[in-house]
């Protein structure tokens, strides 16, 4: 019974419609896994140089036996988010003569082959063979090493238990942070010595490796809880199916005020709300604010102008860069309807723009907490807000005139390239390198007073001049909006 349904699981595999996607996308997954993969093979070798840097004086090994909790909350974070159970492979199997613990059992054994499952023995592998083994046994090394992998893998069925009650992932992902903060902050103020009970156990299992069996005690307990638990709830109706529930109806009221394009604008903010896609997008622009503290308390970085500019148009223009890019991608499902209205088009773009010039302004708000960096900082925060509002926007609506990638919304946000094509990449560069290369002629050729003044001015030039701009970028979008009709009703 287990071959037949290893075998209809294979099946489901190679016939995936998986394998008929462009091939520019499977080469953009894999450079990704590669790239990741090589990244914490880096890591793995450089962590005693990390830890020497950060914990000077104190034994590489014992700073990493006690700072390892972090990286088990910030995995449980992680299976939150873009782990799935495979439930819905199963749904078929229901029907069929196969006992529902065999069913659970397919499931539960599938889950284990998951990338996050692997990822650790990336950075582990060279540090247990290097500066681990050189100061111990190999019996006790291997014990360490083992002792995590088991680790890992209760973090793996705990984090399947959780799914069983939270199938909102942002919700099960904002606790366990919340609780992944509060542990920190009682190990850092020394309420709870967390850190130091963590780094002795890890220290006695290097002792004693015979303690690397607990993990995987813990592992047949939980494997046969969860077995029981999901062979029990085994039904459409259970808790075991993510049931729809009601949509929480933001009514946007406020937007009523802007006249006509206030309706287009309560859309958008309602298709933002809604979609997981565009609500992971804008969680980039949160993290994309809070890049400054990394960048700004370096000397070497903040004196550059150069870097200050690439900073603040980063910081300022995070919300044109993150979701502006695929305008007007997002919209591709209900995109003809636009076409059937005779402002819908103009509607749209305008509120686009208002979009992305308010997210400027409310951006620059929040960086002038960088002013504990200098002034010069949120002087150029300034002149990069002004360059994006009077050019980025009407850049970023320009290209998306070149837009032929259709987007689900309905669909993942993890590992989701839809959308993705020639025009993004190029428009990101644009974005990104355009206002450097720009301030980096007109460093050349003006002196630092009159560079700022002509940079900055610029960015006022394109936000006196927005209604003939506006009226050159909806005369783009008619010229091309057949081709984008065309290209929408494809499959993505």
């Amino acid at each position: 019974m287990s071959q037949i349904i290893s075998s209809l699981n294979r099946k489901s595999f190679y016939r995936s419609t998986y394998w008929k996607k462009s091939i520019g996308i499977k080469i953009l997954v894999g450079f990704f896994v590669f790239y990741l993969s090589i990244s914490l093979l880096i890591l793995g070798f450089n962590i005693p140089a990390l830890l020497q840097e950060y914990f000077p004086g104190q034994n590489v090994i014992r700073a990493f036996n006690q700072n390892l909790w972090f990286y088990f909350i910030f995995s449980a974070i992680l299976r939150q988010l873009f782990q799935q159970i495979p439930i819905v492979n199963s749904i078929p199997l229901l029907v069929l003569p196969f006992k529902k613990k065999k069913i659970a059992q397919h499931l539960v054994n599938k889950s284990f082959f998951h990338i996050i499952n692997f990822l650790p023995l990336l950075f582990l592998l060279p540090f247990t063979f290097g500066p681990v083994l050189e100061e111990y046994e190999l019996a006790n090394t291997l014990g360490w090493l083992i002792n995590l992998i088991g680790l890992t893998l209760v973090d793996h069925l705990i984090g399947i238990w959780l799914k069983r009650f939270s199938f909102y992932k942002e919700k099960m992902s904002a606790i366990i942070l919340g609780l992944g903060v509060g542990l920190f902050a009682l190990s850092f103020f020394n309420i709870i010595p967390l850190s130091n009970w963590v780094g002795q156990y890890f220290q006695a299992v290097l002792i004693y490796p015979a303690l690397s069996v607990v993990p995987f005690l813990l592992v047949v307990l939980l494997y046969r809880f969860n077995l029981n638990e999901i062979a029990r709830g085994l039904y459409l109706d259970s808790r075991l199916i993510p049931a729809e529930k009601d949509v929480n109806i933001h009514a946007f009221s406020w937007t009523d005020k802007f006249g006509s394009i206030g309706k287009y604008i309560s859309l958008e903010l309602k298709m933002i709300t809604r979609n997981k896609r565009i609500r992971t997008a804008f969680m980039s622009v949160i993290f994309i604010l809070f890049y400054g503290f990394f960048i700004y308390g370096n000397p070497s970085m903040a004196n550059g102008d150069f870097s200050l500019i690439f900073i603040g148009i980063l910081i300022t223009g995070s919300f044109s860069i993150s979701y502006g890019q695929f305008t007007p991608a997002w919209h591709s499902k209900y995109f003809p309807f636009l076409m059937t209205r005779d402002f819908g088009l103009k509607n749209m773009l305008k509120t686009q723009y208002f979009l992305f010039m308010a997210s400027t302004l409310i951006a620059f708000i929040f960086s002038t907490v960088y002013l504990i960096y200098g002034p010069k900082v949120l002087f150029f925060n300034f002149l990069s807000a002004l360059f994006n509002i009077g050019i980025t926007s009407h850049i970023v609506l320009w290209m998306g005139s070149f837009s032929t990638k259709p987007i689900d919304l309905s669909q993942s946000s993890f590992f989701n390239y839809q959308g993705t094509g020639a025009s993004v990449w190029i428009m990101s560069l644009i974005i990104i390198l355009g206002p450097i290369l720009y301030y980096g002629l007109l460093s050349m050729l003006l002196e630092d007073v009159w560079c700022y003044l002509v940079f900055g001015l610029t960015g006022v030039g394109g936000i006196v001049f927005h209604e003939s701009i506006m009226n050159r970028i909806l005369i783009r979008y008619k010229k091309n909006k057949h081709r984008m009709l065309y290209s929408y009703r494809q499959t993505t």
